[in-house]
């Protein structure tokens, strides 16, 4: 623990000597709205959209472009266009691609409600989403304010935005008829971007059958220019589009296993270190073969955001080939996707076969949450990959 104090500490007092290749600010363009943290002397600078306002088909829940850390783009554009909800076969093969545009309200303080806001209490949490409320295996809290009376808190649509100090988080809710789906992304001020995604239910449907959540993130990485990026699997470059999974043999507990994207030129980039909680389960636990990977690099295309252009509910499928057939992704655009998956579980449901004291216990109401941490690498960031630091295992935080 000392030790990794002593590192963050180093963290902080590098990131300001750390030298910049531009002085640059995002143009937002509405409905974009820009955020820049802190207020003075920017360190991170972004347009973000609603769930209502995201693209592709069906929306894609909070949308960030045109991220920038300190002064210098990193990414174009980092949103969730591909959500699905997976009974246990037996279900009637029932399955369902959800949607992302609907969006529901948070329960929060109105001075972070779609605005950068300073919670003056930090013992309590400023926003609270369906998915932080539910923590009882089989109890439904409802929409919001869920079941709360907190004085002070109010329900409003769209996008908290807290002021922690020493980072900023933004915050999300979307509806999907019986779920409701919350999406954070942190970002810190020695350069992380955290992801999470969480999964609840909103009224108690179905809770008595065993289901998987899937969410894919995807990232457009633009650092240090367009056409120069390159994207490896632990330091090996790949100059082919392709597809993996977080252990070689797609077990839980695996790892670790990165990826990592990186101006060929520069060095400067990003490294996808999953979380703790990205290992709890198999891409493909339920054998059906609609979730086989964990992570896929393509060539980007304009208008493409995700595996089908169109919206159909009952497409339970993640469709790998049609965004991984074969194209170069060398010294090119990219889109980076990253999938993470949860088990709602049911009384004696699961494993498969189990009775009585074998089968695990019901926790199909208790929120998930998964994703992983984006750490930067790279002369821009050397100071976090040193002295043994450069593989992060899964649940180490700096």
């Amino acid at each position: 623990m000392v030790r990794f104090r002593l590192l963050f500490a180093l963290i902080l007092l590098a990131t300001a000597a750390v030298p910049v290749a531009q002085a640059a600010s995002p143009t937002c363009v509405a409905p974009e709205v820009k955020l820049s943290w802190p207020t003075t002397n920017p360190i991170w600078e972004m347009c973000w959209l609603g769930p209502d306002q995201s693209v592709g088909p069906r929306g894609s829940g909070m949308e960030l472009r045109n991220v920038y850390w300190n002064g210098q783009l990193v990414m174009r554009r980092a949103h969730a266009p591909m959500l699905f909800a997976e009974y246990k076969d037996g279900f009637g093969g029932n399955c369902y691609r959800d949607w992302k545009d609907i969006r529901t309200p948070i329960f929060s303080l109105p001075a972070v409600q779609n605005q950068l806001g300073v919670n003056p209490d930090p013992n309590t949490p400023a926003a609270v989403t369906s998915c932080d409320r539910s923590d009882q295996p089989t109890q439904s809290y409802g929409t919001c304010p869920f079941a709360l009376n907190t004085p002070g808190y109010t329900c409003a649509n769209g996008v908290t935005i807290e002021d922690l100090g020493d980072s900023v988080r933004l915050t999300t809710q979307y509806i999907a008829d019986w779920y409701m789906y919350s999406s954070r992304f942190v970002f810190y001020a020695d350069g992380r971007m955290q992801p999470s995604f969480g999964f609840g239910n909103r009224n108690g449907t179905f809770n008595e059958v065993t289901h998987w959540h899937h969410n894919y993130w995807r990232f457009e990485f633009d650092i240090d220019g367009l056409g120069n990026n390159v994207v490896s699997i632990d330091n090996a470059d790949q100059s082919i589009e392709f597809s993996d999974l977080r252990s070689a043999g797609g077990g839980i507990g695996g790892g670790p296993r990165t990826w990592s994207v990186r101006n060929a030129v520069s060095g400067n980039g990003y490294r996808f270190v999953p979380g703790a909680n990205d290992y709890a389960f198999q891409a493909n636990e339920s054998g059906r073969d609609f979730h086989t990977v964990d992570f896929m690099a393509t060539k980007a295309h304009v208008g493409e955001y995700g595996d089908t252009p169109s919206y159909d509910l009952f497409d339970c499928e993640m469709h790998k080939d049609n965004l991984v057939n074969g194209e170069s992704i060398a010294n090119t655009n990219q889109a980076l996707y990253y999938h993470v998956s949860v088990r709602d579980t049911t009384a004696n449901s699961w494993p498969p076969g189990c009775s009585g004291g074998n089968c695990l216990p019901q926790d199909s109401m208790v929120c998930k949450k998964a994703g992983p941490t984006l750490v930067p690498i790279g002369p821009w960031a050397d100071y976090i990959f040193a002295n043994g630091f450069d593989i992060l295992v899964p649940g180490a935080h700096l």
